[in-house]
């Protein structure tokens, strides 16, 4: 039996290009509003949308109310009333259909899933945030038949970074961590929490907002991930690599 018998996956910007996805569907947004007679230049109306996105983060509803708001209430562009709505809506129209339309796993993850599948590794994905938003995104992606399991964070009450999140699944399981992987796109979130259940943390490298292209050699033990891959093919010689470990010890 191999010793590693478990692996569990981050879903945005680790299995699907969410970052990217996210930043096309605003800018279909932006361009929807143009379309329909917002008199603005484009760049500016690109830089205006990612300031507000930078100050009231990426997750909030309100971006483009914000943004009409602000072209109003600074009389950069005076609009009214019902035109303000308009726009709104002809903006949410196109974000949605956009994140609907484009949405994909990256190349690597199907034959990466069915690999392990086939090999007898089990794989859940362990994700924050709104189970309804979280499972839309699988679903769309068609990834739920590929793993054994999805434990979303606020199912269970208990958010990224805290450990307990980990121990839960792993509870679940009937694993330990020294036979887990865990593969993740954010420092905080996913190698942490992963190093403080003893399981084998892996950081990917996916360019999302959360990627740190160069991770620091003398950062704390418990933020530095036991490795580092830009493809989930680069799963397999770590797996070899941790069995045969195990298995010299026995030995």
């Amino acid at each position: 039996m191999t010793s590693i018998k478990l692996i569990g996956f981050d879903l945005d910007d680790c299995l699907f290009d969410s970052t990217g996805l996210s930043e096309a569907a605003r800018i279909k947004g932006i361009d929807a509003m143009i379309n329909l007679g917002l008199n603005i230049d484009r760049d500016m109306a690109i830089t205006l949308i990612h300031e507000i996105v930078n100050e009231y983060g990426s997750n909030s509803s309100q971006h483009y109310n914000y943004f009409i708001r602000r072209l109003n209430e600074l009389k950069i562009l005076p609009i009214s009333l019902n035109k303000q709505f308009m726009y709104i809506a002809a903006a949410v129209m196109a974000y949605h259909k956009e994140k609907i339309d484009s949405i994909a796993l990256y190349n690597d993850v199907e034959p990466c899933l069915k690999k392990l599948k086939k090999i007898g590794i089990k794989s859940v994905i362990i994700s924050d945030g709104i189970p309804i938003k979280q499972y839309e995104k699988i679903l769309r992606l068609k990834i739920n038949k590929l793993v054994d399991a999805i434990v979303i964070s606020d199912e269970i009450g208990i958010r990224k970074p805290n450990p307990k999140l980990f121990s839960y699944y792993l509870k679940k399981f009937g694993v330990i961590g020294v036979e887990t992987i865990y593969v993740g796109d954010n420092i905080y979130k996913d190698i942490f929490p992963a190093n403080q259940n003893n399981i084998h943390s892996v950081f990917i490298h996916r360019g999302g907002k959360y990627d740190i292209k160069n991770i620091e050699p003398n950062i704390s033990a418990d933020l530095k991930p036991d490795y580092e891959i830009k493809n989930l093919n680069e799963i397999f010689p770590i797996i070899e690599k941790i069995n045969s470990n195990i298995s010299n010890k026995k030995c």
